[in-house]
């Protein structure tokens, strides 16, 4: 009898003591856990910053005006701007009126 109570004693003690590591284990676990998602909310605040500022380094008026002031770069005028397409066809919208004209169109 008393074989079997060290037995079941020694087994208690052991199931015991797994309890506590596997108790501090999941801890650490959920630790780590909120560092990450901690840090995970950060680097999302960081990249909705870096979005917004890339939106506004790249506005179209920033641009132009960098363009004309710092690099002395104008618009061309439009009778020199020429509309090329990848599948051959212009829509009437985006022809000049002098190619128009001469590809024989009446309107």
């Amino acid at each position: 009898m008393t074989r079997l109570n060290f037995i079941l004693y020694f087994a208690l003690m052991f199931s015991a003591l797994g309890l506590v590591n596997a108790q501090h284990k999941a801890r650490k676990l959920y630790i780590e856990l909120e560092q990450r998602s901690q840090a995970a909310r950060q680097l999302e605040q960081e990249y909705g910053q870096l979005q917004l500022e890339q939106s506004t380094w790249a506005m179209h008026s920033r641009v132009e005006s960098i363009a004309t002031q710092q690099l002395q770069m104008q618009a061309p005028d439009v009778k020199r701007v020429q509309v090329v397409s990848t599948s051959g066809v212009l829509p009437a919208v985006l022809v000049a009126p002098s190619v128009k004209a001469s590809s024989g169109v009446a309107r």
